[in-house]
């Protein structure tokens, strides 16, 4: 069986830029539709990267280059400051460039590459090529050979519209960058009509069905010249969104054009249509379209019965779910209409389809029909080309008869679950669940162990640790140390063996500050935080002192904070993972986890170099934690110097919050403030000595943090889980610095207060 070329995966291998061949040059483009979308096979490139795709050819999308986030990451479509890079299109006999790209939608492109990866020949479907680029040409498409030729604008011409024997050529309008003609409907009145590839069907607008009394589209001829369209398809009924000063008929679909040439001349304002082959009216379509008006769960199933194998039995049957579910119809009724699903899908994806609509049920609060579809798509699972389909359903069984208090038949979905799927967080989190409802909480234990590495469990894994660890007879308190034991060995990691060895040579007094800047749901932070942590394991905190900023994007979370976005302008970091040393030099922050030895040998040279330079400086530190308050005082001595300011941050060793990406405990979190505003305190010594007493509960901090999420959140910044947010004072470090009116960080210092009740 071929394996579906993931699409991280794919974007890895890419290919040297190549050289743009001439935009004015005519290509010859193979075409296909598959499943009811045109796409074409070709590549994509920036200065950076190129790569193989599949891309859907929309003439009627207002778009130029839509493309999925991680396809534009992977030819780094923008710079890290977010200015565009050029994207070249690489098609047969041309290279389309387009200064920019737009985002595309995401789970469209995943969900036709995951259901229809053989027709593509496994090639990820990763974006659009809309009207924007389709215009600037004249374009013929001829999808019964298979190309979309693409040739130069044609020059104006009082010649270029002539008739050609056998075509029919008709005037066309452009608005908004769709190409529309003018039809006749049997009653002679006109309308206009726009040729789109983004359907298959060919549209007629409901306003139009209605007002001639036929809902199921069934509106008689409908002709250009003397070419009637109603002989080679059913109409579609559907809302047209569009608008045109003569009055929208509908839009011209793939349907339609499989047994057309199309020509546009956009210059001299034509289309020139050519029947291309024979077409046998498609009386299955038009039943469905009855059926469908009819809005009625019978004459659905009616169809499905009658027309099992038809194109458009697929869409029947999901509809039928439907259909059942707002007529309140009992088990038996919904798990027919279920069984149609199933039966009208292709034998490889039926637990695949069937997987997808547990999940639908599920999020419209259908439990026993979740439970009804679970069970047809074990039936097909060893079949179906995704292996762990089958292993999933049996995972959202287990989750739905858990919540159902059916815990034995729960309990056995979901060890056939872990059988297939062992590092599974959900399937984890829902065992140690039933294990702790069941009072075995040493395997309960165990299994929240093994949820909370994974992002989308890691959160309730931790509640649960957290509640079971009392009940454990002679267990430890529950701590992050605690679950950094735990979960040893089952997280990436990173630590280095050889130890930084001070000499009179590579240290002067200096104490440098590095810093990260990070955010826990970016997929490429975690090559950064292990590079980080092997800074950290290989000096000592008196020679090198570390903090940890968490910036929103792409995704806010709890470790966010006020002092992270100020410390970000500051510093001027413009890109969400990247380190700075001594608050100047910007080091690597983005990685893969492969490429952590890279993040760190890049950080150890220029932090040796920083070591090496004397401070006119000294700090001391005198700190503790008394119940939740934290206070001290900073000591500087050194001498005066205008713009230059103290400021001392808490910050915690190690704060658990499981994200995206893959990052478990996040290292030296910076959290607040303990000396005057953001920017610290003026530097103001008397005879060359300085004294700050700092005193704030950790309560104060949280409180502060929580609020300023919320105005964030209010303001349209995202919106943020809560957990993580309460400071553990075993975890709380604090970090003291000096920076110049430059930014440079001129000495710094890091201690572990004292703590007592």
């Amino acid at each position: 069986m071929r394996t579906l070329l993931a699409l991280p995966l794919l974007l890895a291998l890419c290919l040297p830029g190549l050289a743009a061949a001439d935009e004015g040059a005519e290509a010859v483009v193979p075409v296909k539709v598959v499943a009811g979308k045109l796409v074409v096979s070709c590549d994509l490139s920036t200065r950076f990267r190129r790569v193989p795709v599949t891309l859907f050819v929309e003439l009627d999308a207002p778009c130029g280059l839509r493309l999925h986030n991680r396809a534009a990451m992977g030819i780094r479509a923008e710079n890290r400051d977010g200015t565009p890079n050029a994207i070249t299109i690489h098609l047969p006999d041309l290279d389309i460039t387009v200064p920019t790209r737009e985002h595309g939608p995401e789970k469209v492109y995943e969900d036709f590459t995951k259901f229809h990866a053989p027709e593509i020949g496994e090639v990820a479907l990763v974006g659009t090529i809309g009207a924007e680029v389709l215009k600037k040409y004249h374009l013929t498409l001829d999808l019964h050979g298979g190309i979309l030729r693409l040739a130069p604008p044609k020059a104006r011409s009082e010649d270029a519209a002539e008739e050609v024997a056998g075509s029919v050529t008709t005037p066309v309008t452009l608005t908004n960058d769709l190409v529309w003609f003018t039809v006749q409907f049997a009653d002679g009145k006109p309308g206009a009509m726009a040729v789109a590839t983004s359907t298959f069907d060919t549209i007629v607008d409901t306003d139009v069905c209605e007002a001639r009394g036929k809902p199921a589209g069934d509106i008689g001829t409908l002709t250009v010249g003397d070419l009637d369209l109603s002989k080679y398809v059913a109409f579609r009924p559907e809302e047209v969104v569009r608008i045109h000063k003569d009055g929208v008929a509908g839009t011209l679909g793939l349907n339609a054009l499989q047994h057309l040439r199309v020509e546009i001349d956009r210059v001299n304002r034509f289309v020139r249509i050519t029947k291309t082959r024979d077409a046998a009216f498609p009386v299955a379509d038009l039943a469905f379209f009855r059926a469908r008006a009819e809005d009625d769960g019978d004459a659905m199933q009616a169809f499905l019965a009658e027309h099992p194998k038809a194109r458009l039995s697929r869409e029947a049957s999901h509809l039928l779910v439907n259909l059942r579910l707002d007529e309140g119809a009992d088990k038996e009724t919904v798990g027919q209409a279920l069984t149609w699903v199933n039966d009208a899908e292709l034998e490889d994806l039926r637990a695949t389809t069937m997987l997808e609509l547990m999940k639908k049920l599920a999020e419209a609060g259908h439990a026993e029909h979740v439970v009804t579809a679970g069970e047809i798509g074990i039936e097909s699972g060893r079949k179906d080309r995704y292996p762990d389909a089958v292993h999933k359903i049996h995972g959202k069984l287990g989750e739905v008869l858990l919540e159902a208090r059916k815990n034995r038949e729960a309990w056995r979905h979901l060890l056939s679950a872990a059988f297939g799927l062992p590092e599974d967080g959900m399937i984890n989190l829902n065992l140690g669940r039933f294990y702790e409802r069941s009072g075995r909480l040493r395997r309960a234990y165990s299994r929240y162990v093994q949820a909370v590495i994974q992002p989308e469990s890691g959160p309730q894994a931790l509640a649960g640790l957290e509640r079971l660890q009392s009940k454990m007879p002679g267990g430890e308190r529950y701590s992050v140390d605690l679950v950094e034991r735990l979960i040893g060995g089952k997280v990436l990691s990173f630590g280095t063996a050889n130890k930084f060895k001070p000499t009179e040579k590579n240290t002067a007094n200096r104490v440098v500050l590095l810093e990260f800047f990070t955010n826990a749901h970016l997929e490429a932070a975690i090559g950064g935080a292990l590079g980080n942590e092997g800074i950290l394991s290989h000096f000592p905190r008196k020679h090198v002192a570390a903090l940890s900023y968490h910036l929103p994007a792409p995704q806010l979370e709890p470790l966010v904070n006020e002092l992270a976005l100020h410390t970000a302008q500051r510093r001027g970091v413009d890109r969400p993972v990247v380190h700075v040393i001594d608050g100047m030099d910007k080091g690597p922050g983005a990685a893969r986890s492969d490429q952590k030895e890279l993040v760190y040998n890049r950080l150890r040279g220029p932090l040796l170099e920083a070591l090496k330079k004397p401070s006119r400086w000294s700090l001391e530190l005198d700190a503790k934690v008394t119940g939740d308050v934290v206070s001290g005082v900073l000591r500087m001595k050194g001498p005066a110097r205008e713009g230059l300011k103290l400021q001392v941050v808490c910050a915690e060793r190690g704060v658990l919050f499981p994200g995206k990406s893959k990052v478990v405990i996040h290292r030296m979190v910076a959290r607040g403030v303990l000396t005057g505003g953001l920017d610290g305190v003026a530097w103001k010594p008397v005879d060359g000595v300085m004294e700050i007493p700092f005193e704030r509960s950790l309560a104060d901090i949280t409180k502060a943090n929580l609020a300023w999420l919320a105005d964030f959140e209010a303001r349209g910044g995202g919106t943020v889980q809560k957990m993580a947010a309460r400071i553990d004072p075993e975890q709380v470090t604090l970090v003291a610095f000096a920076r110049g009116a430059t930014g440079q960080i001129v000495q710094a210092i890091q201690l572990d207060p004292q703590v007592g009740k």
